[in-house]
């Protein structure tokens, strides 16, 4: 069972940009290409077979749950005047999972391990099962992060506009090219800004790339 642990505002060092984007509520977001061409080919050389999507949903997972800004939340208690900021001890992401011939998604979850091979068979039991439902969405734990795959297209930027920005992340990946020798996949992080700034977005996307290439290594026995 997730468990939650209440961030001390005398303590936390972004409890004042906290309470002023609350008060004043925006989003911030992020996209820029990544290189995945070690991942990419460590997958497809692989003598058991390596699910490129797996490989890099587990790296994004394991970045966002690296850090207490991805990971927040808010508790309510009858005896306080407003939500208390907390943060999760794990999250989970969320993807989609595309039915071709309706042109529509099943979302669905799957539980962040931190092996990467139990992660990809757990990934593969729960998207074998969305292929077979025909709803929205599957129920989810509440300790989750939304993500979503266009790979249909290559892109430089991408929005999503909802009422209220979520201070769990919402990523989401684009079709890969090759330039100049590099294999280029466009990254997008978007999320509340009580939750991060700039800095902590950029981390994400450089710690995301060099887990892809670790990853890469694991996958090929070190090579």
């Amino acid at each position: 069972m997730a468990e939650t642990r209440l961030l001390d505002p005398e303590r936390w060092p972004r409890a004042a940009h906290y309470r002023h984007f609350t008060e004043y509520p925006c989003a911030v977001s992020l996209t820029d290409e990544i290189d995945v061409a070690a991942l990419r080919e460590a997958c497809r050389g692989s003598a058991r077979e390596v699910s490129f999507t797996a490989a890099l949903l587990w790296c994004v997972s394991a970045t966002v749950n690296a850090h207490e800004e991805f990971r927040l939340t808010e508790l309510d208690a009858p005896d306080w005047d407003a939500p208390r900021p907390a943060v999760w001890d794990v999250v989970h992401p969320v993807y989609n999972v595309f039915h071709p011939q309706r042109e529509t998604y099943t979302s669905t979850c799957t539980l962040y391990e931190p092996d990467f091979a139990r992660f990809a068979e757990r990934m593969k039991e729960d998207a074998a099962r969305a292929e077979r439902l025909d709803c929205v969405s599957v129920p989810t734990p509440p300790n989750v992060f939304e993500t979503s795959a266009v790979p249909w297209r290559h892109f430089t930027s991408v929005g999503a506009e909802t009422g209220a920005p979520s201070l769990a992340p919402m990523i989401v990946w684009g079709r890969y090219r090759e330039t100049d020798g590099r294999v280029c996949l466009p990254l997008s992080i978007t999320v509340s800004h009580a939750a991060a700034d700039g800095f902590h977005l950029a981390r994400f996307l450089n710690e995301t790339e060099e887990r892809c290439a670790a990853l890469a290594r694991e996958i090929g026995g070190g090579r």
